[in-house]
């Protein structure tokens, strides 16, 4: 590729930035809240990989906001994710570099405008430092693949893995699709004990630094004495796998139509590129649908989370940017049909990013508002996991609030989130006294709580 060509690939990358740092605004949500709180009640970097053990404790994550703090703008709160979701847009593009120009700018612009990928770019957690990490080490592996003669980059790709892993622990089925891609790779190509040693050589700096990972967090849950604790438990079941994974690839490109395109742009090419090497595509077969096969296989529990897909949507956007790339050469018939599906997956994906930003994952920022203007400082709540939002909101508004978690006293305010369609108390009633709704947010996209804020009184008669 030409400078220009790498220009064209920053530009795209400034504009996944710019989406990132619009979907990045509002007040943090449920799981970014309880990252935020845990992270400065832990007070020190050890306690971060000894005291959470914690399946929401995202440790590279984690520490980034014991960094920052605890009343930092939410936008700084999530800055490690903005930055390494941008970053992981030109990584993108220089792996499906290997299939020609237009692969690699399919690649940087699906990375870019996703929603799948804008969402998780934009929250404080630890899955799109996971992704950018995954996307290096398969960039190294790869081009080491090219010509598996050369040196072993053992300390970089170590690096990545070690960084990826305490990033999100999902990155271990990325790693195992890519151990598979290795092993398909240099078996197919080679006698067996050449083919034993060269995978060695380049998956032991893989291997060793995830279980290593592996052994510090789960050994520290177990010398604390609580194990791994779980923030939620769904046991596997088929429908709550496929409402999960195709949520996910709904999200990944856009909606239904850009969806049902994007399927038809993952078929491989009738002519594929001369450049690809060790068949780069592969892995990324692998993780499009051999993680999800495994997930069902092994059931997997809380299979019906979007996010725990998030590789497989990976996987299915360089799919469709690698083997939509050679349809779009000089000549090819395809390529203004291909041309126009790319250009319909990207116009879905835009105008679901638009809602992402303008809903702010239902901001609770407002509830923050509305104390304010009353010249409260006091609010209830019905269930305790509801107070690190409201800490996190205040906390950026510099506002002194107290939480009240019991059951009584009938405070002024009262504030009580849901998850998905589970319904809201109706009528409103607190310590016997009613309520009337003042303030709510519903979420659009993957990411958010369902909140209403309700103020002691009844509704006043219109």
């Amino acid at each position: 590729m030409s400078r220009r060509d790498w220009l064209i690939v920053a530009g795209i990358a400034a504009l996944g930035l710019a989406l990132r740092l619009l979907a990045a605004q509002g007040a943090l949500w449920l799981d970014e809240a309880w990252s935020a709180t845990t992270a400065h009640d832990v007070g020190t970097p050890l306690g971060v990989f000894l005291e959470i053990n914690h399946d929401n404790n995202h440790h590279l994550n984690t520490l980034w906001l014991q960094l920052v703090g605890l009343d930092a703008p939410p936008m700084l709160q999530r800055g490690l994710s903005i930055l390494t979701g941008t970053l992981a847009i030109p990584v993108a593009a220089m792996i499906a570099a290997r299939q020609g120009k237009a692969a690699a700018l399919a690649a940087a612009l699906l990375f870019a405008v996703s929603p799948l990928l804008v969402t998780y770019g934009a929250e404080a957690r630890g899955y799109a430092p996971m992704v950018l990490m995954l996307l290096v080490t398969v960039l190294l592996v790869a081009n080491w693949l090219d010509d598996p003669s050369q040196r072993a980059p053992a300390i970089p790709i170590g690096l990545a893995v070690l960084l990826g892993m305490f990033s999100q622990l999902t990155m271990a089925f990325g790693l195992a699709a890519l151990a598979l891609w290795v092993g398909w790779t240099l078996y197919r190509n080679r006698p067996p004990r050449e083919a034993s040693v060269a995978a060695a050589r380049i998956l032991l700096p893989v291997i060793v630094p995830a279980i290593a990972v592996l052994a510090i967090i789960f050994g520290a849950a177990r010398a604390a004495g609580t194990g791994m604790r779980l923030g939620n438990y769904e046991p596997f079941s088929l429908t709550v796998f496929a409402d999960g994974w195709g949520a996910m690839l709904l999200t990944a490109f856009g909606g239904p139509l850009a969806l049902v395109a994007a399927i038809l742009l993952s078929a491989p090419p009738d002519t594929p590129s001369p450049q690809d090497g060790p068949a780069r595509d592969r892995v990324f077969f692998l993780l499009a649908l051999l993680i999800p096969f495994g997930i069902a296989l092994l059931q997997v529990a809380n299979s019906g989370a979007p996010r725990y897909h998030l590789l497989s949507g990976l996987g299915a956007m360089m799919l469709v940017a690698m083997h939509s790339g050679p349809r779009l050469a000089p000549g090819r018939a395809s390529r203004l049909p291909v041309g126009a599906a790319l250009a319909l997956v990207t116009i879905a994906a835009l105008i679901t990013d638009n809602r992402i930003i303008a809903n702010r994952r239902a901001d609770p920022a407002p509830v923050i508002d509305s104390l304010i203007a009353a010249q409260e400082s006091e609010i209830a709540v019905e269930r305790d996991r509801s107070t690190a939002i409201l800490r996190m909101a205040a906390a950026s508004r510099h506002l002194p609030l107290t939480v009240i978690e019991g059951p009584c006293p009938a405070t002024r305010f009262w504030f009580v989130d849901r998850d998905g369609d589970a319904p809201f108390p109706d009528p409103a009633v607190r310590c016997d006294n009613p309520y009337h709704v003042v303030a709510e947010g519903h979420p659009t996209g993957l990411s958010g709580t369902h909140w209403k804020l309700y103020e002691r009184g009844p509704l006043a008669p219109q």
